[in-house]
């Protein structure tokens, strides 16, 4: 009986380790950036940075730039739709909207079309619609971008948020407290479980995120609170992007594509 027990606790603990082993992901290519702050890449190819308050999309054969003086310092980018970038100005509550060279779609200045807004959180949403988290009511909603019209969603949201993302039909953020939220377009809100504390973080799916901490590289599970790390050798690491089972990776001198298979 005690040979039982003892080969059942080595089993268990086996798998345990198994579960938990490294993430080793496969180089691909690397090539020599200057000093800038990573965005991320899109499926075609090009990478995205912000360098003296100016947005920038580069690939092998060229680069196209936006800079707004009149909006003052860039805050947000957001990739979801490389034919419709979403860039927010939060200083001036301002929101600008970029085709896939970098020219202006339209541009959304909030003080003035709805000066009783005030945006902390500004990306881009299905059928013409931004995702918004407005300040002064502390509700999310969705922005009409044509009738320039806010329509909330949800009720008061108690904590600050601390770091937000979204696809069309999706808002997820991380609070004050560490806990993360989603909700649906239709105002429904879901509580996803709470995170370890962060450099930088990234939600690749409703049960998990990516997550950066001390320069070193994370997988963790939400509704299971496992974390389990990724091997690079990067030393100074000072941003990462994934995207379709590519990781990008981002130091003051270099960007680094890696094919990882997550778990």
């Amino acid at each position: 009986m005690q040979k039982i027990v003892f080969f059942l606790i080595l089993i268990t603990g086996l798998q345990t380790r198994a579960q938990t082993k490294d993430i080793r992901p496969v180089l691909l290519s690397s090539a020599p950036t200057e000093s800038a702050l990573f965005i991320g890449n899109d499926p075609f190819g090009n990478t995205y940075t912000i360098k003296d308050n100016e947005f920038r999309k580069t690939n092998r054969n060229q680069q196209f730039q936006y800079r707004n003086l009149s909006f003052g310092t860039l805050k947000q980018v957001d990739l979801q739709n490389p034919l419709q970038l979403v860039l927010y100005y939060k200083t001036f509550n301002a929101a600008v909207l970029l085709d896939n060279q970098l020219n202006e779609i339209q541009k959304i200045n909030f003080s003035e079309t709805n000066p009783e807004l005030f945006p902390q959180a500004v990306s881009l949403a299905s059928q013409n619609r931004l995702w918004l988290f407005d300040l002064n009511s502390q509700k999310l909603g969705l922005y009409d971008i044509f009738k320039n019209t806010f329509t909330p969603i949800s009720t008061p949201i108690k904590d600050a948020i601390q770091q937000y993302q979204s696809d069309y039909n999706y808002f997820y953020w991380v609070d004050i407290r560490n806990n993360c939220y989603a909700s649906t377009i239709f105002g429904k809100i879901s509580f996803l479980g709470q995170v370890p504390a962060f450099d930088q973080l990234q939600f690749i799916s409703p049960k998990q995120i990516l997550f950066q901490k001390d320069n070193r590289l994370f997988l963790y599970d939400l509704e299971n609170a496992a974390t389990i790390n990724i091997v690079i050798p990067e030393k100074s690491l000072e941003s990462f992007y994934y995207k379709e089972q590519i990781l990008a990776t981002f130091t003051n001198n270099e960007i680094r594509n890696y094919k990882i298979t997550l778990p």
